[in-house]
Order: structure tokens, then sequence, then C-alpha cells
């Protein structure tokens, strides 16, 4: 009889020790998902403020920008926002990967000095005015195909070989928002 009393007795310390393990895992449980929504927050503020312009497509700049708006976010909006500052974070490495490699038809050209100082010049130019991350066409700033390298080139401290080749491809597609002057001392040289 005094095992049972005993057991008996212990079912009150169980169960409260039951309810403080569910507790604790609930009150981890809802701090592991403040966290990532502050982390999601924190990451698409930054990416959208610093790299705006690698968020490729308008409706994904819309929606981030929406979910940032609400107090309330929950997991699946943290996970979407994290989402697109993956996509815009690859949309950055595609772009650097492509620029690293050699554009032939401008190796010439991009091998000199004064040609790869003047295409980072050149490139930071039109960058300068590509506010609206080409999201209208106002033949302003860089399109839609070329706003992610451009922007990419504009924010390295210098060209390579490389870098330069592809800058110089973009650049004699946008060449008439650029000086004469700084068209003659980029392609004057061949």
């Amino acid at each position: 009889m005094d095992a049972v009393q005993i057991a008996i007795d212990g079912i009150p310390a169980r169960v409260a020790a039951r309810e403080a393990t569910r507790a604790a895992a609930a009150a981890a449980e809802a701090q592991r998902i403040a966290d990532l929504v502050a982390r999601a927050r924190d990451e698409a503020t930054r990416s959208l403020k610093e790299r705006g312009w690698s968020w490729a497509r308008r409706i994904d700049v819309d929606e981030a920008q929406g979910l940032l708006q609400r107090p309330d976010l929950d997991v699946a909006d943290a996970m979407r926002l994290l989402a697109m500052v993956k996509r815009a974070a690859a949309n950055v490495l595609r772009s650097e990967d492509k620029v690293a490699l050699l554009h032939p038809p401008e190796q010439n050209l991009a091998a000199l000095p004064a040609v790869r100082e003047a295409a980072l010049a050149a490139v930071r130019l039109i960058t300068a005015d590509d506010q609206d991350r080409a999201m209208v066409q106002n033949d302003i700033g860089w399109s839609k195909s070329t706003t992610l390298d451009g922007h990419v080139l504009a924010a390295l401290p210098e060209l390579d070989v490389a870098q330069a080749s592809h800058a110089l491809r973009l650049l004699r597609v946008h060449h008439k928002q650029l000086p004469r002057a700084v068209v003659e001392s980029l392609f004057a040289p061949a």
C-alpha cells in the first residue's frame, strides 16, 4: 500500500514537471520563431537597401516591402522573405560569375589600363542614373538585361581584363548615355 500511496502522491510533481517541460519547449519555440522573423526582416531590409538592384522582379520587391510593413509576420512570411533574399543573392553570384569570364571581342581594349579605368567610371555613371533598376523603360540607366551586370561591375573597386571586357560590352549598348569624350576614351584606342 505504501508504494501505491507514494506513486499517487508523486503524480502532481510529475504533472508539474511535464507542464514545465512543455512550457519551456513552447517558450523555446516562440523564441526560435521570433529570431527567425527578426533575421528575415533584417536580411530583407538590408538586401533591399544595399542591393535593391539584385531583386530582378518588381513583384518580389513589392511583396517584400508589403511583408516588411506587417507587424505580425509568421514563419511562412519569414521563410518567404528569406527565399526572396536568397534569390536576389543568387542573381548577384550569377552575374559575378558571368563578368569574371573574358568576353573575347573586347579583350584587346580591356587589356589597356586606361580603358579599364574609363570603363569603370562609365559603368558607375550609368549606374548612378539607374534609380529605377530597369523597372521602367525610359532609356536612362541600365536595361533589364544589363542592370545586374552593370551594378555588379560598378560596385567593384577596379576592373580586371575580363570584367572590363564585359563592361565594354555593356557600354557599347548604352553608349548614347555617355558623354562623347568618355565614349572616345573607351572605344577610340581601337
